[in-house]
């Protein structure tokens, strides 16, 4: 399977206006060369484009190329931790401003778009139909369960 790199899709840099989170969430051996491919997207419902470089996972919107995640990962020996990451807070860019929601949405953006967890919408919006609307323009045709990578 094609690994993603920087190259095979339109990216913009992280803007200088960002927050640092802290993430504490470990990975085993399996799940790190599963999340060292990343995600290129394969059609219009597909939100990310993602990529591993150097200890590191870049997150950027498929449509616009905007840099949104930059989660940085420690790894030794047969495991790698998730560690923190910065959030773009350009609010031309992108309007989240709750560090807790975005080290929350890295997380489940990991575990349904590059491990294929069927993993519960992190918002606390208590009409179903906006968390369905949330989680399509957060993740496409993934809340689905469909990946670009099973194509």
């Amino acid at each position: 399977m094609k690994r993603a790199k920087r190259t095979d899709w339109k990216t913009e840099p992280l803007p200088l206006k960002r927050a640092a989170v802290r993430l504490d969430k470990a990975f085993s051996q399996n799940e790190m060369d599963i999340i060292r491919r990343g995600l290129i997207p394969a059609q219009m419902e597909d939100k990310w484009f993602v990529f591993w470089e150097h200890d590191t996972l870049f997150f950027h919107r498929s449509w616009t190329g905007l840099c949104i995640y930059v989660a940085h990962f420690d790894c030794s020996g047969d495991s790698c931790r998730m560690v923190g990451a910065e959030v773009n807070r350009e609010p031309a860019q992108y309007e989240g401003i709750s560090d807790q929601q975005d080290a929350e949405m890295i997380s489940y953006l990991v575990d349904v778009l590059l491990l294929h967890r069927n993993t519960q919408f992190p918002n606390d919006e208590l009409s179903p139909q906006n968390r369905a609307l949330m989680n399509w323009s957060m993740v496409g045709r993934a809340m689905l369960g469909e990946h670009p990578n099973d194509d």
